[in-house]
């Protein structure tokens, strides 16, 4: 069986930089409102493939034990009744972090000679669970950043949503809950949530936060999630994690030579200096692009020039601002110039 490994160049090892404890009791919390229920996804296009997303990047991101309760082979059950009963005329493709050798392994004996799935034991290199690198990978396709895959028959899943599909859509329960991932400086510890849809945002975190500290929140992550002041926002199933950072003022002394001390920066001052010319951004893009390339049409007063340069290939995933050494925001900086287009 064929076995992937990486479908990019650059990336980041961010589960090896920041490794995560989490707490092993899951704290229930409930709406006050009558919950939300899962929508069931409907399909308005013919789908010819599936891809389960089991290949999580981020260590803030909700851990695969967490829905596979270490039962696997219960899980690819699920998996096997959802593709006889919605997708009987589909191929299921398994996307595991080869960091699970068990679950791949698992995997590898359900399918056995089965031809309607294959699985892909992939490198865990963020950002290697991006839909369009991941639809590079397992079907050699090609999709624009942001851009909607059914209509070219493609779903992907992630292992929650397989299993809301299955208990409402099989088993005719209704699903009006599903697990987060807490996690952050800011936070008194990390730890795996249940949370009723439709909970706000200040109750989940409510007696969680650390005493005296100024904080900052991102729904999904601070790279690829966005960062949130109402706190009344409810939650909803695109949440898969939250987020909470401590606020930290303070800059660092020539950060240029510390990029092996590289840590998430919250400074709402900000550390802004001059491009050193270092190319970390370069080498660390997923997509072969050159974010100081934009960065320096940009200051130029050159936007719309700046877009001449594959602009349009940027999946956003945050990287090269995170590796910058002088905290330029060289994703909002992108963002903004692909922006232009949008307009015109």
């Amino acid at each position: 069986m064929k076995k992937e490994t990486m479908g990019f160049k650059g990336g980041f090892h961010l589960l090896d930089a920041y490794p995560l404890s989490v707490c092993n009791i899951i704290d229930e919390i409930s709406s006050d409102s009558t919950p939300e229920t899962f929508q069931f996804p409907v399909f308005g296009q013919k789908i010819k493939h599936v891809i389960v997303n089991l290949c999580p990047t981020e260590p803030w991101a909700l851990p695969n034990w967490v829905i596979l309760k270490h039962k696997t082979i219960v899980f690819f059950n699920m998996i096997k009744e959802i593709q006889k009963t919605y997708f009987s005329d589909a191929r299921l493709y398994l996307a595991i972090t080869e960091k699970e050798d068990r679950v791949v392994e698992e995997a590898r004996n359900f399918a056995g000679g089965e031809d309607w799935i294959r699985v892909f034991s992939l490198s865990a290199k963020y950002p290697q669970d991006d839909p369009v690198i991941l639809t590079k990978i397992v079907l050699g396709m090609d999709v624009n950043f942001g851009q909607d895959t059914k209509p070219f028959g493609i779903l992907i899943l992630d292992p929650q949503t397989i299993s809301a599909m299955h208990e409402q859509g099989i088993m005719r329960k209704d699903v009006t809950s599903r697990y987060l991932a807490l996690s952050g400086t800011g936070l008194r510890e990390n730890e795996i949530i249940h949370v009723e849809l439709g909970t706000s945002v200040e109750k989940i975190l409510k007696n969680k936060v650390r005493e005296a500290v100024t904080f900052r929140v991102f729904i999904n992550g601070p790279l690829r999630g966005k960062e949130i002041t109402d706190f009344s926002q409810k939650i909803d199933w695109s949440v898969n994690n939250i987020v909470v950072l401590e606020e930290k003022n303070r800059k660092a002394l020539f950060p240029m030579f510390k990029a092996d001390e590289l840590a998430f920066t919250t400074n709402l001052i900000g550390e802004s200096r001059r491009c050193v010319y270092c190319n970390f951004c370069d080498d660390i893009c997923p997509v072969d692009l050159e974010p100081a390339l934009y960065y320096h049409s940009y200051v130029r007063g050159e936007k719309h020039k700046a877009r001449l340069y594959n602009m349009g290939k940027c999946i956003e995933c945050g990287l090269c601002s995170f590796i910058c050494p002088s905290k330029l925001e060289l994703q909002k900086i992108i963002i903004e110039c692909k922006a232009l287009g949008k307009h015109e």
